[in-house]
Order: C-alpha cells, then sequence, then structure tokens
C-alpha cells in the first residue's frame, strides 16, 4: 500500500501537528465509509467496533482496518483499492481543509458515522439520504456496546444451592 507524505507551510509544531494527524484520520475514515457503503462483509462488524487513540495515524488505521478484511478472509483487492484511494482522499486539499476535518476527528468508527450521516443530512436533507447498507447505523452500534459493556461490569452471579430441609434454593452463602 502506497502512502503520501504531506508538506506542509505552519508557523510552529505542536498543535498545529496534531491538527494535521486528526484531519488527515477523519478525511481517510469519510472516505472510507463512503467507498465500502455498499458492500457486507464481517470485517465491517470488527470495524465498526473499533476505536483508537487521538493521535493514531492515518497509515495505522489503515493496516488495522486492513487487517480486519484479512482475518476475515476477504478478496483484498477491491479492499486495497479502497484503502488506497481512503489514503489518498486524506491527502488531498489538506492544506485548505485541515481546520475542518481536525474539528470532526473521532476516536471511535460509532462517531465517524455519525459525523458522516451529519454530512449526509447538510447534503441531501434529512429525507432523502442514501440508504446505508454496508454499515450498520450509529444507534445500534452505540446500543450493542453499550450491552457489552454493562454485560462486563456486572457482578457475577451467586449460586444458589438446594437446601436439604426442603425449602427450595437458598444462596450458597446461606448453607
Amino acid at each position: 500500500m502506497e502512502t503520501h507524505v504531506v508538506e506542509l507551510d505552519f508557523a510552529g509544531p505542536g498543535e498545529v501537528d496534531k491538527s494535521i494527524i486528526r484531519a488527515r484520520r477523519a478525511a481517510f475514515v469519510a472516505r472510507f465509509i463512503v467507498l465500502r457503503e455498499g458492500k457486507r462483509t464481517r470485517a465491517h462488524r470488527v470495524i465498526e467496533m473499533m476505536e483508537w487513540g487521538d493521535l493514531t495515524s492515518v497509515e495505522e488505521l489503515a493496516h488495522r482496518f486492513r487487517q480486519a478484511f484479512l482475518d476475515n478472509g476477504d478478496n483484498m483487492s477491491p479492499v486495497d483499492r479502497d484503502l488506497r484511494r481512503s489514503l489518498a482522499h486524506s491527502c488531498r486539499s489538506l492544506k485548505f481543509f485541515v481546520s475542518e476535518y481536525s474539528h470532526r476527528a473521532t476516536v471511535d468508527f460509532i462517531g465517524a458515522l455519525e459525523d458522516y450521516g451529519r454530512s449526509n443530512e447538510l447534503l441531501f436533507g434529512a429525507e432523502d439520504q442514501p440508504r446505508s447498507g454496508g454499515w450498520r447505523l450509529p444507534h445500534e452500534l452505540r446500543k450493542i456496546k453499550e450491552k457489552a459493556a454493562a454485560e462486563c461490569e456486572a457482578p457475577p452471579r451467586r449460586a444458589t444451592k438446594k437446601s436439604s430441609r426442603g425449602h427450595g434454593n437458598v444462596p450458597a452463602s446461606a448453607v
């Protein structure tokens, strides 16, 4: 997979560099969502649940997305094409869109899908948005994540044990 180097003329390092990282990542994810919209694969389910750090590079994220498709056994030719296109998009016109994309940067795929929905609403209106196909709706994904988190945090159930006195089930700690 080929990567592009972007050189921009900004005054100082620090926040500007962070903005570029966020902007490239947001542009990459936005383009990837669009390119993979009409396709369905189990790798999409894995990617939908991904989270990443605020300063995760676009190349790292592309690698993680690609690995999801590899692990699923997908045909990599169209996946690699979509990843290349998304990486190229993350560099095009970056100088002009750093501010916009860095504000739209997310740290999870669900947030990126929500941003995609807001963009579609601005472009097409609330009624005429494109049909979704390859990705699940963000509110459905949030419910799935919340349920999984609640199951992880729930205290373990205490086992019940039959009482030898015929009083039915009692907590094991009471026997």
